[in-house]
């Protein structure tokens, strides 16, 4: 059971339904079993290991499953978060004003994001914009790798970038930010370009 300050959380993240979150991690895990994959083997010598753990690193040379299935759950976490809260493709034409199947082109011709969820593709709320998608948006998705794990994807655009640096905001900005804010999309593009 779920502590009353978790429920909370979720709520004001706009998941009200617990077992959506549950079975979008359950079918994340399905689709990308990374708890299963072996952990690489140690690619220190003794003597950057000693060094490394002189100056205070943690956990270096040890293979730590608690670790690792920590990394696991706030990845499946984030995913199911990202599903429940996605748009559905009618909710995105509604959202767009445009007809589902032309949601569905843009799905298809990768102009507009899209994640699996229990009920099909749906449409993650990094993307939108108020009255639309974000600006560049489409050439920003046309570089980045169809292979790019959409949790990748999600925390690309959210996370603030130094490479982002706004003179007139004076400040750094997410990919996100960056594009709401009407600069141009080049550097964006060229970040995504490694992802």
């Amino acid at each position: 059971m779920l502590a009353e300050q978790d429920l909370r959380t979720l709520k004001e993240a706009g998941i009200t339904n617990i077992e959506t979150l549950a079975s979008a991690a359950a079918a994340f895990l399905r689709a990308h079993p990374i708890y299963s994959v072996q952990p690489m083997p140690n690619a220190l010598s003794e003597q950057e290991e000693a060094f490394l753990c002189q100056g205070g690193a943690v956990g270096v040379g040890v293979y730590s499953k608690r670790s690792a299935t920590e990394n696991v759950a706030i990845i499946a976490g984030e995913y199911a978060q990202m599903v429940a809260t996605a748009s559905s493709q009618q909710e995105a034409a509604k959202r767009l004003g445009v007809s589902t199947s032309r949601i569905r082109q843009r799905l298809d011709s990768g102009s507009l994001y899209a994640v699996d969820g229990s009920s099909g593709r749906v449409c993650p709320q990094f993307q939108f914009a108020d009255g639309g998608t974000l600006p560049g948006l489409e050439a920003v998705l046309g570089v980045m790798s169809k292979e790019a794990h959409p949790v990748a994807v999600q925390r690309f655009f959210l996370t603030v970038s130094p490479d982002l640096e706004s003179d007139t905001l004076g400040r750094t900005l997410s990919p996100r930010d960056w594009l709401l804010t009407g600069h141009s999309p080049e550097p964006v593009i060229l970040l995504a370009r490694e992802l």
